[in-house]
């Protein structure tokens, strides 16, 4: 019965862990970019015509990315100046938000403005995910 309780206890705790961390990654990216699902991240980057960032790793990018898209991947992403224009819109977009949420920490550093960051909403995964279904 002990152990059960405490399976119990670690599996309650991993839950909590989870969901805290998921809404503070969501808060932070409103913080920090205009976060948009990934139908409404397509239509406004082709609207504006931005500059389209996917900080995944070189092999993920290679197999499937979205059209235009510039593989510049988040690891490597901070060690330096971005070379994006600031006076154009930058949309970012990785696997999952928390993997953009670094990239968008940097460039809100190098001074581009929350009006001028765009984060897709879920990810790349996650959109692949829906679009295969």
């Amino acid at each position: 019965m002990q152990i059960l309780n405490t399976i119990t206890l670690v599996l309650t705790f991993f839950l909590l862990f989870y969901v805290v961390s998921s809404l503070t990654s969501k808060f932070l990216a409103r913080q920090r970019a205009t976060v948009l699902k990934a139908d409404a991240f397509i239509a406004k980057q082709e609207e504006v015509h931005g500059q389209l960032i996917d900080v995944r790793e070189k092999q993920p990018f290679k197999r499937s990315h979205l059209r235009g898209a510039r593989n510049m991947p988040a690891m490597t992403f901070s060690q330096g100046k971005s070379g994006l224009r600031q006076d154009i819109p930058v949309f970012v977009y990785g696997d999952t938000l928390g993997n953009a949420l670094g990239v968008a920490k940097r460039l809100r550093k190098e001074g581009f403005t929350k009006e001028n960051l765009y984060l897709m909403a879920g990810g790349f995964r996650q959109y692949t995910a829906r679009k295969n279904r």
